[in-house]
């Protein structure tokens, strides 16, 4: 009898266990992963940074305020026509950079064992941080991204400076990417996919083009770098950064996130437009005027030919804010619009061009006496756009320009100005809009004093244009360590 006891209590305690084992597994879901990985991280990082650059920088404030684009027939004039600011307007642009795309971007840099998708990650973090500063000045840096638990759930962070710490600091994060990137070995890369929308290369390698991020990376470093010619020089580490780097040089080198122009997967500029009430913004003459002087063929592509009216088949701007001198009953059509090439459902959102990069040379070669050919930079800058756009014999128009290294190195500053904000409408027009603060400077108000049109209802002085994005609302009520508020007026430290 004792034994038949043990027995019994032997079996009991083995289907204890069994059953304490079984569902342990039961509870385990063997198709989810307890966390994202690295590719899914990126992939929702990136997705959000799509909507980040086409809508809440390419088309807000800066698409007027480059002066692209003025407010057309349909709605009462808008508060940004008028430079008239609130703190709210920018709510959305700093939740998406901060809570969406950069805490993405901190998780693959903090966790991820692989070198490829943390030198992405790097690329794209300093990326969203310089715009943040290019917008607000100074912004949450060194605590912005330790509001989890692991990291001390900091949830009011204290602002750095824009001057002394996070500008230098994105080049040390861009010198890591580099690093990161370069150093990455064939098994990290394999294991890169789809899920980097930017340079997944489908066709031969099946894997992210680890060399179109380096040089994305070093393209990126020299925009750092050269944001700050004229407060702080940076010619030495620019003169080095030229004669060692890779670059973003041609059009299959371009950094963009594709849209397919489908229904769920449509550029966002495109698709906050047609959920409202459509793209109603007619051309600027203050771009038009500049363009027809300079018998610049990119205007017939940038802008929509008239289709009715005394203008049809032709293009007609208007004056930048003008439009409540415009017959109210007029039809759109009786105006220039936006083209396919700047506006379109399948549109990609351009982080940074070619051209872009080539005229961020040409001015280095001009102020630093880098390595480049000043001449040939400029020159390819422009031909590289014109070709993005389709059209042809390029060399007719630049030779009409008459660049020269013999002439006086403002005047060429004042070239390399205009032709940068015309080859960035309808494609970056935000990165247009800050350009021309940089650009606009104590030697020459190439802009100020001279491109753009003062609106009439504009509630700053005749000449004043905005430099700044206020501070966030929602971060200004919730952060009591946010800072004072500025004005639009305000300058960024780069900004003379």
């Amino acid at each position: 009898m004792k034994n038949k006891i043990n027995i019994f209590l032997i079996l009991l305690l083995t289907l204890s266990f069994s059953c304490n084992d079984s569902l342990e597994e039961v509870n385990i879901d063997p198709n989810t992963f307890p966390s994202a990985g690295d590719a899914q991280v990126l992939s929702s990082a990136i997705g959000f940074m799509g909507y980040i650059v086409e809508t809440d920088l390419n088309y807000s404030e800066s698409f007027l305020w480059s002066q692209y684009y003025t407010w057309g027939i349909g709605v009462s004039i808008g508060n940004e026509e008028r430079y008239v600011s609130a703190g709210g307007d920018f709510n959305g642009y700093w939740q998406r950079a901060y809570a969406n795309s950069l805490v993405d971007l901190n998780y693959i840099t903090k966790n991820s064992t692989n070198k490829a998708y943390k030198g992405m990650a790097n690329v794209l973090k300093a990326y969203l941080f310089q715009g943040l500063v290019d917008h607000f000045g100074d912004v949450p840096f060194t605590e912005a991204l330790s509001g989890a638990i692991e990291d001390g759930s900091n949830l009011t962070p204290s602002y750095d400076s824009a001057e002394t710490v996070i500008y230098p600091e994105l080049v040390n994060i861009l010198n890591e990417a580099l690093e990161d990137l370069s150093s990455a070995d064939n098994d990290e890369i394999s294991r890169t996919g789809t899920d980097d929308f930017i340079f997944y290369d489908d066709d031969v390698l099946k894997t992210s083009d680890i060399s179109k991020w380096i040089k994305f990376a070093n393209s990126l470093k020299l925009r750092v770098l050269m944001r700050t010619s004229e407060s702080n020089p940076q010619g030495a580490a620019i003169q080095a950064l030229i004669n060692s780097g890779t670059f973003v040089e041609t059009i299959d080198d371009m950094p963009f996130i594709p849209f397919s122009g489908k229904s769920g997967d449509q550029n966002p500029m495109y698709a906050r437009a047609e959920f409202g009430v459509g793209m109603f913004y007619f051309a600027s003459n203050a771009s038009i005027n500049l363009l027809e002087s300079l018998n610049d063929p990119r205007a017939q592509v940038l802008y929509a030919k008239a289709t009715s009216g005394t203008a049809e088949g032709s293009l007609r701007g208007i004056d930048q804010g003008t439009i409540d001198d415009e017959p109210f009953t007029a039809p759109a059509s009786d105006y220039s619009l936006a083209s396919d090439y700047a506006y379109g459902a399948d549109k990609p959102a351009i982080l940074m061009s070619p051209w872009e990069v080539w005229f961020l040379r040409a001015e280095a070669a001009a102020r630093y006496g880098t390595a480049d050919d000043e001449v040939m930079a400029f020159e390819t800058a422009i031909d590289l756009n014109f070709s993005y756009m389709e059209l042809t014999d390029s060399a007719s128009y630049i030779g009409t320009l008459g660049y020269s290294v013999s002439a006086p190195l403002d005047d060429r500053i004042d070239m390399i100005a205009v032709q940068k904000w015309i080859s960035l409408n309808g494609t970056q027009e935000d990165e247009g809009w800050i350009e021309t603060r940089r650009f606009d400077r104590p030697a020459s108000r190439v802009f100020s004093d001279g491109i753009f049109q003062t609106p009439p209802a504009s509630v700053l002085s005749s000449g004043t244009f905005p430099s700044t994005w206020l501070y966030p609302e929602s971060e200004r009520s919730l952060n009591p360590n946010a800072l004072p508020q500025r004005q639009i007026t305000d300058a960024i430290f780069w900004d003379n």
